[in-house]
This record gives C-alpha cells, structure tokens and sequence, in this order.
C-alpha cells in the first residue's frame, strides 16, 4: 500500500501577520473609499445631464429604465417675508422670529408664491 504522508499543519498566523492582514483592510478600504468617491461624483454628473434633459415633474422611458425628474422642494424664505412683513406692522405672524405657519394661515397663497425658493431637481432612475 501506498500511504500519503499527512500533510504538516498550517503554520499559525503570527502577529506580524496579523498586521499585514490589517494592512491590506486599510488599504482595500481606503480604495474603495476612493471609488466609491469617483461613482458617486459620475452619477451626480450623469444625474445633472439629465436634470437638464428633462423639465422637473416628468418621467421619461429610456431603454429598458425610465428618468424620473422629481421638482426641487419648496421651502418660505422667511428673511423675504420678514422684509415684506415688519413685525412692528404685522405682530400676529411672528413668534421670536417669522411663523412659516402663522404666515401660511393668514396670507392667500397668491401672496405667498413670490416667497418660496425652489430646490434643486432631484432625479430618479428606475
């Protein structure tokens, strides 16, 4: 019969091991921190491109995926309103500074609309 030897057992990481092992972490990490730093730089590029293609509110079908340009969020300028609506005049809107909700309560909409500051479109690809 022919017997195989057995084979020797493996050596037992050593600490110096052990430092190259956590080494070789950092430096996987930190590339892939790099990378994840440059796709996510491409697809905002990519995302701006389309923002620009396409009008805010509209999906739009492209190959087997569709864009999906979202409006930028609405928010009160209230530094504006606070121009427009002194707190010696109009007391009711404020509390220690301009209430968006007081002033959402008491002013038409009409009123209202050449105060909001739109944000940036958002875009979806699905």
């Amino acid at each position: 019969m022919n017997a195989k030897p057995t084979p020797p057992p493996a050596p037992t990481p050593t600490e110096a091991d052990d430092v190259v092992a956590l080494e070789q972490l950092v430096t996987e990490y930190t590339k892939l921190g790099a990378e994840l730093e440059h796709i996510a730089e491409r697809r905002d590029m990519i995302k701006a491109i389309f923002a620009k293609r396409f009008a805010p509110g509209t999906t739009t079908p492209v190959g087997e995926h569709k864009v999906q340009v979202k409006s930028g969020t609405r928010r009160l300028n209230t530094a504006r309103l606070a121009a427009a609506y002194p707190v010696v005049q109009h007391p009711d809107l404020y509390e220690p500074r301009i209430s968006s909700a007081a002033v959402k309560e008491h002013l038409a909409p009409v009123a209202l609309a050449e105060f909001y500051d739109a944000g940036s479109p958002t875009v979806v690809i699905l």
